[in-house]
């Protein structure tokens, strides 16, 4: 192993979401440390994510992720900050150059290459990426979701916005017009524009395109919101009970109030046709 690869390299933030800005931290460990180690601020801010959500990213990154509530952290000095960074081992440390740390977020980098040399941690601040003309961030890939701009949202998150839940027994109300649908229960509410999606379900290692409705479905008069899969020309194997992953890819309508079940029967019809021009135009199918 070359010498640029010795010690332990640690990256530190909240980590909530592993969006295009955490993944070059990372990445830029990865140049110098054959052992990398993130530490991640936990408890303050916005969660995208649900833990198993992370646990699967965090597998597929394949680094060591240290959590710490924010409450074990938020009352350290810089000095403090930096002994701890030190008790977990770190060699050198990978930042944006906009990172800031100690109580009230006191101090930035330039008091972090002085603590860097008093404790013995090389301090490697990096450019934070940006998009758009402006920062990626956490916050901001909140809001595009919210506002039903999920392909931007992906493209700062580095993947597809995706949920993990379990299918469940619902009352069957899409069979009865035709278009049978997987109630997902993610066990929480999700940071989404209510409205209908091109979305990828995944289970058993397979992969099928379809359209989603995230919303409480006015036309039937459902208070809280569900998440609800149609996976067009497919006949699916009973899932009740399994665990699945839907990625969200495009969004293609708001949630609608419809006058009557047929009425909404046929804009499920054009929604699946959108669907199917998506797959053409991005998918090649």
């Amino acid at each position: 192993m070359g010498l640029r690869l010795q010690g332990v390299c640690c990256t530190v933030g909240k980590f909530n979401a592993f969006h295009v800005g955490h993944r070059k931290l990372i990445e830029e460990a990865r140049k110098r440390c054959g052992n990398v180690k993130v530490i991640s601020i936990r408890g303050k801010g916005i969660e995208l994510l649900s833990d198993r959500e992370r646990r699967e990213i965090i597998r597929d990154l394949g680094v060591e992720v240290i959590d710490i509530p924010f409450s074990k952290v938020k009352d350290l000095s810089p000095e403090e900050f930096f002994k701890l960074l030190k008790d977990f081992g770190c060699s050198k440390l990978i930042v944006g150059k906009d990172w800031r740390f100690g109580r009230g977020r006191s101090a930035g980098v330039k008091e972090a290459l002085r603590l860097g040399r008093e404790f013995g941690i090389e301090v490697i601040p990096v450019d934070t990426v940006e998009f758009n003309g402006g920062k990626v961030g956490t916050s901001r890939i909140f809001d595009l979701l919210l506002q039903g701009n999920v392909e931007e949202a992906n493209e700062l998150l580095g993947f597809p916005f995706f949920v993990i839940g379990k299918v469940v027994e619902g009352r069957k109300l899409g069979r009865k017009i035709g278009f049978p649908t997987l109630n997902v229960d993610v066990g929480r509410e999700l940071p989404l524009k209510r409205g209908v999606y091109v979305v990828r379900l995944s289970f058993d290692g397979k992969s099928f395109y379809g359209v989603a409705n995230y919303g409480v479905r006015p036309t039937f008069g459902t208070l809280e919101p569900l998440l609800e899969v149609h996976v067009p020309e497919e006949n699916l194997p009973s899932l009740y009970g399994k665990e699945v992953r839907v990625e969200f890819l495009k969004f293609l309508r708001p949630e609608i109030s419809f006058s009557s079940v047929e009425e909404l029967g046929k804009q499920i019809k054009l929604d699946v046709r959108k669907l199917k021009r998506f797959l053409e135009e991005r998918v090649g199918k």
